[in-house]
């Protein structure tokens, strides 16, 4: 049975040339940024062009790459801030209930979605980025550019106004 390589062994593969290895790491983390992308845009073909544009930034980035924590954390902050960038070259329009895992009921989902859109940026990115990306605090804080204690507050706080927002007590997990 042969062995899955790990994302480093891609990176320094992709970094000396080697395109089959980075059509690996696109493929791994392909599947990953289009749930990044189509939970907070409500048209699947811009974030499939983002997606791309993403893993067109990291081809770009491997040659002058050096490894500073894990490559995951690396592949989400260059998504954020493509999603940043094309929400600044937007118009303004309404914004977008974020798409989640289904509830019991549609209704519930709905609900649910539209309560996490209403959150501020800085509350929403990072409840999204740590629970539905699965990004450590640390890592999520690197995206964001704060610490992991002000990811974890966020997080925090996003959760109370959840629960405000849905009428319902907090639940601890």
């Amino acid at each position: 049975m042969m062995a899955i390589p790990s994302d480093e062994i891609l990176v320094a593969a992709s970094a000396r040339g080697d395109e089959e290895a980075f059509r690996r790491l696109a493929s791994r983390y392909g599947e990953v940024l289009d749930g990044y992308f189509r939970r907070r845009l409500p048209d699947d073909g811009r974030a499939e062009e983002l997606r791309q544009e993403t893993l067109m930034a990291i081809y770009a980035l491997l040659p002058s790459y050096r490894e500073r924590g894990r490559f995951r954390s690396l592949v989400f902050s260059i998504a954020y801030r493509k999603l940043a960038s094309s929400r600044r070259a937007e118009k303004p329009r309404e914004a977008l209930a974020e798409s989640i895992a289904a509830r019991d009921t549609p209704s519930d989902a709905f609900e649910t979605r539209a309560a996490i859109s209403r959150l501020p940026d800085g509350l929403r990115e990072a409840l999204l980025l740590t629970v539905f990306e699965g990004l450590r605090a640390s890592e999520a804080g690197a995206v964001l550019g704060c610490s992991a204690e002000a990811v974890r507050a966020r997080v925090c706080r996003a959760k109370a106004v959840l629960g405000r927002f849905l009428n319902r007590p907090r639940r601890n997990p």
